[in-house]
């Protein structure tokens, strides 16, 4: 599935909903909601499941993530250092096939 292909299992989640994640496991997040906005977007596929199925699969919800990120807007270069993670994330090759 593309969405997680950016992931693998993520050591943070907890099966606990809410937990709040990493900032390792906030990029690769990030990540796969970059990814499902895009496969939203060139398949049609509602993107609220796409992105409730990335934070499902996290073991977190939307609101811990935004509240790690407001934490993060306090200090830029927290900023510019998760979103360069984010960015080696998304140009990793992925091994999974269409």
């Amino acid at each position: 599935m593309l969405l997680l292909a950016a992931c693998g299992e993520s050591p943070e989640a907890s099966g606990e909903e809410g937990a709040v994640p990493t900032d390792t496991t906030l990029a690769i997040i990030l990540a796969d909601l970059h990814l499902a906005d895009a496969r939203a977007e060139t398949t049609g596929e509602p993107l609220d499941s796409l992105r409730a199925l990335a934070f499902a699969h996290h073991g977190t919800d939307s609101v811990a993530v935004e509240r790690r990120l407001r934490e993060h807007s306090e200090q830029p270069e927290d900023v510019s250092a998760l979103f360069g993670a984010v960015q080696d994330i998304l140009r990793r090759p992925t091994t999974q096939t269409p």
